[in-house]
């Protein structure tokens, strides 16, 4: 089976990690539309169909669910680790310098610092109080164990329509019962945020397994990578944020998967899905101390450099990926899997129809990187 490039797939996930720090930087672009938030559900659609593509064929070789999670725990730890020291970092200067607008002692700092280093939420009323991003991938690695134990049953269309039809349904009534699309950012309304992530990485399933039975256009990559933003200055309500999950996503997903840039623009894709995980990761406690840096350095406010200071820290977030993800989280990856192998728990070797990354966690996500052959250049995402 020859390897695939889904290069608009991988610009689409960044644009939505893009997306993600805008809305959490108020102070650098001023107030966002809460619609940039849904990002999240595009990235768990994303993340159903890479996976799918990247791992399906490797179950059926025998790998089983442990070694898939140990491959994605290796995958996503290590810029995970070094959000989390850069969290602990900000949250231990608020106290320090008694930030007002920060409620943290170091009782609470201790009892939340086990839980988040085993990227469990805290019993807290901040569940990720290090870095808040990280409720979702979380929720993630919740929807990979449950695929990694019944992806058999799973490979049937009819199992996955009735999956994805269940989580729907259910998530429908979470997001009308606490009337917000936030789901699962806290333990109030941590329920909702199970059927959040069943719905839309069940619907990357299906529409990878579809992917090639479906006849659909071809729409240009940056049309598609532009729709996210667009739809957020329409400011949709919340009929209209449920639809946009529910439908507009898959299908802009389903249309990413058949389209692929051409010239100049695959290079845009590439860049941006190879950066979109350190991004997604690193913005919300980066933003956190530089705000804290500059304040206690010079007494300005950040607000004062929006919105152009907030294009600068994008640029320099996308740039700073980049080269963290080939010189500290490919390398730590590397370092990760041959200490496993050294205990003698080597993993399958991808099958021929792996997914091919081009430019270097497609994004948040396939995992691809700790068995690809030599030479193979790992592909980041959030």
């Amino acid at each position: 089976m020859p390897a695939k490039n889904y290069r608009t797939l991988h610009g689409i996930r960044g644009v939505a990690a893009l997306c993600i720090v805008a809305m959490h930087s108020p102070r650098l672009f001023g107030s966002m539309p809460g619609f940039l938030g849904l990002a999240v559900d595009l990235f768990f659609v994303l993340s159903g169909f890479v996976l799918a593509h990247a791992y399906e064929d490797r179950f059926r070789q025998g790998m089983t669910p442990l070694t898939f999670l140990r491959q994605r725990w290796e995958r996503l730890y290590p810029l995970y680790a070094m959000g989390l020291l850069l969290g602990i970092a900000h949250q231990a200067m608020c106290i320090l310098y008694d930030s007002p607008t920060v409620e943290w002692t170091w009782s609470g700092l201790l009892i939340a610092l086990p839980f988040s280093v085993f990227m469990l939420p805290a019993p807290l009323s901040a569940a990720f109080p290090f870095n808040g991003p990280m409720w979702s991938i979380f929720f993630e690695l919740l929807a990979n164990l449950v695929w990694a134990v019944f992806w058999r049953p799973l490979q049937s269309v009819r199992v996955l329509v009735g999956t994805v039809v269940v989580c729907g349904g259910f998530y429908s009534w979470a997001l009308m019962y606490w009337e917000t699309p936030a789901l699962g950012l806290t333990w109030v309304n941590f329920p909702g945020g199970l059927a959040r992530v069943g719905y839309s990485f069940a619907v990357g399933l299906l529409i990878y397994r579809l992917r090639d039975t479906l006849r659909m256009p071809r729409i240009p990559p940056l049309v598609l990578m532009g729709v996210l933003p667009a739809m957020a200055f329409f400011r949709p309500g919340l009929m209209g944020q449920l639809l946009s999950v529910l439908f507009v996503f898959p299908l802009v997903v389903l249309l990413g998967a058949r389209s692929e840039p051409r010239s100049g623009t695959q290079r845009v894709c590439e860049s941006l899905g190879k950066a979109s995980y350190c991004v997604y990761v690193l913005h919300r406690p980066l933003a956190a101390l530089l705000y804290a840096v500059v304040l206690q350095l010079s007494g300005q406010q950040l607000e004062s450099f929006a919105p152009w200071g907030g294009f600068v820290f994008m640029a320099t977030l996308v740039a700073g990926g980049l080269v963290l993800t080939d010189r500290f989280e490919t390398p730590a990856r590397r370092w990760l899997t041959r200490r496993r192998r050294a205990k003698g728990r080597e993993s399958l070797p991808a099958p021929g129809g792996r997914l091919v990354l081009p430019g270097g966690r497609a994004a948040e996500d396939d995992g691809v990187a700790a068995s690809a052959p030599p030479g193979a250049r790992p592909h980041p995402g959030p």
